[in-house]
């Protein structure tokens, strides 16, 4: 890490409108076996996160309000490979979350993860059942979300019991957050433990970092984020329910959120 790099540009922060889709399943759908299985596939193919989604009060999915892909030749020949899913050796065009168009290089992406749909979550978001901006909540990605909770939840009756939700909030969050690509704010942060502790990271990894806060009761956090090589990313300390560190692709991030300022460049050692 003594190599000089580029550096990357600190922020004093960015303002967030935060759209979102959410399917609060709850503890609606005891009785489907297997249980629902979930996997958080990311743009660049990896998967963040895989998770049984057991009924019980408050659990729910969230997703992007814009439509994602991905590209074929990352999913080819790729099947699932995680001997707790029911999707265990199947192809992950055969998965709810990456649907094969059949035009084109790209598959279409659901990116979903879970979220607690809670008191705080309401206060928050402004929830409504019906889309309120059809430039906000893109029509492809609803129904994209929709098919992939269908999937998973028994078919099309489950949206009829349970309807998505679209959601949005503004913040304006004020810890300092940093861009540039994964190499050097790697190289930056391992550097800077003031500046790695400021946005909410435990220790940094060989491809990203293990981030650290707590959540709505106080309960002690920890979520490790892997980072894709050469790829220019935000990290940032994110603030809800849980307040830890986080990192966007700065495509991603570039969707909902402007920075504060003009930017700070600093340069890597």
């Amino acid at each position: 890490m003594n190599a000089k790099g580029p550096g990357v540009t600190q922020y004093k922060g960015f303002t967030e409108h935060a759209y979102r889709l959410v399917f609060p399943y709850e503890d609606n759908f005891p009785d489907i076996d297997p249980v629902p299985s979930l996997l958080t596939i990311l743009p660049s193919g990896s998967v963040e996160n895989t998770k049984a989604l057991v009924a019980e009060k408050e659990r729910a999915l969230i997703a992007y309000t814009f439509s994602q892909q991905i590209k074929k030749d990352v999913m080819a020949g790729k099947t699932v490979d995680y001997a707790d899913s029911p999707w265990h050796g199947k192809a992950y065009t055969e998965t709810p979350f990456v649907k094969d168009t059949g035009v084109g290089d790209l598959h279409t992406l659901v990116q979903t993860w879970p979220t607690k749909f809670n008191d705080k979550f309401k206060q928050d978001f402004e929830v409504t059942e019906n889309n309120p901006d059809n430039k906000k909540f893109a029509g492809a990605a609803v129904a994209d979300f929709k098919a992939c909770v269908e999937k998973m939840f028994g078919g099309q009756d489950a949206t009829k019991k349970v309807p998505i939700k679209f959601c949005h909030k503004k913040t304006t969050n004020e810890f300092p957050c940093y861009e540039g690509k994964t190499e050097d704010l790697l190289m930056y942060l391992k550097d800077n433990v003031q500046a790695m502790n400021a946005v909410g990271i435990k220790e940094m990894t060989q491809d990203g970092f293990v981030a650290t806060g707590e959540d709505g009761k106080g309960n002690k956090v920890e979520k490790p984020f892997s980072m894709d090589p050469k790829t220019e990313y935000v990290i940032y300390k994110k603030v809800g329910w849980e307040t830890m560190g986080c990192c966007k692709t700065k495509a991603q991030f570039k969707n909902e959120c402007d920075f504060l300022g003009k930017g700070e460049r600093k340069e890597c050692k």
